[in-house]
């Protein structure tokens, strides 16, 4: 429970300014000018919503294909060709609500170095990649993949059952000390590992071949929900 209350307390790391803005980037790479650049960022400060990246593609400045490599390069990391990872690795295994906030999907897994690929759609979280190490006990190696490409493979995890993922929107700290408890006590795992990973407290009960994730989302369930929205009207009008 002092574990809990240490995880609850701390601040979620700021995210560090990218190197380069990728529309400077794409404009250094010859794939842009600036006035398409500036063009894209005033649809983006009209429209409200979307990256600077999704405006250059709804523009016609770019390609797909072309804004994901630059993201590569923003962001230091190989490009996801092709998804070959099993949802049912539990080795690996990352609660879905989890991969839904970070934007990011497992990509693939080596268990000959025990080495997890995790494929972005948007900003690369080094401080969620550094969590799911400590509670999964595997490297994780980012990489890029498009927006669009994320989206389908989380689509496609959604129709998948999650039987042993259990989501409670709270940030009280006696309701959380209930709750794993009560699992806890139930449960009675062999392995109890929990860490931090942006608003989220995630709790992995191993009792032999079984997992069960406990998720603590603290931030209110009707802001989760308008970001899923929102999201998924980013995705609609993509």
């Amino acid at each position: 429970m002092s574990q809990i209350s240490r995880l609850r307390a701390i601040a979620p790391s700021a995210q560090p300014a990218n190197r380069i803005p990728l529309g400077l980037l794409m404009v250094a790479r010859g794939k842009l000018t600036h006035l398409e650049v500036r063009a894209a960022l005033e649809a983006q400060r009209r429209a409200r919503y979307g990256t600077i990246g999704d405006w250059i593609e709804k523009l016609g400045f770019a390609s797909e294909r072309e804004v994901t490599a630059a993201l590569a390069l923003q962001w230091g990391c190989p490009v996801a060709s092709s998804f070959d990872f099993s949802p049912d690795n539990s080795r690996a295994y990352i609660p879905l609500v989890i991969l839904e906030a970070f934007r990011m999907v497992p990509f693939r897994y080596f268990a000959s170095t025990n080495t997890l690929n995790l494929a972005f759609g948007a900003r690369v979280d080094h401080a969620a990649l550094y969590a799911i190490e400590k509670i999964l006990e595997c490297r994780t190696q980012p990489c890029v993949s498009s927006p669009r490409s994320v989206a389908r493979q989380l689509e496609r995890l959604r129709q998948i059952p999650h039987p042993n993922d259990v989501e409670f929107f709270t940030a009280d700290f006696s309701e959380m000390a209930r709750i794993t408890s009560s699992y806890t006590a139930r449960i009675s795992p062999d392995e109890v590992r929990l860490s931090r990973v942006g608003q989220f407290i995630w709790l992995r009960l191993k009792r032999e071949a079984t997992l069960t994730n406990l998720v603590f989302c603290l931030e209110p369930a009707n802001r989760r929900a308008q970001s899923s929205s929102l999201l998924r009207g980013i995705q609609e009008k993509a």
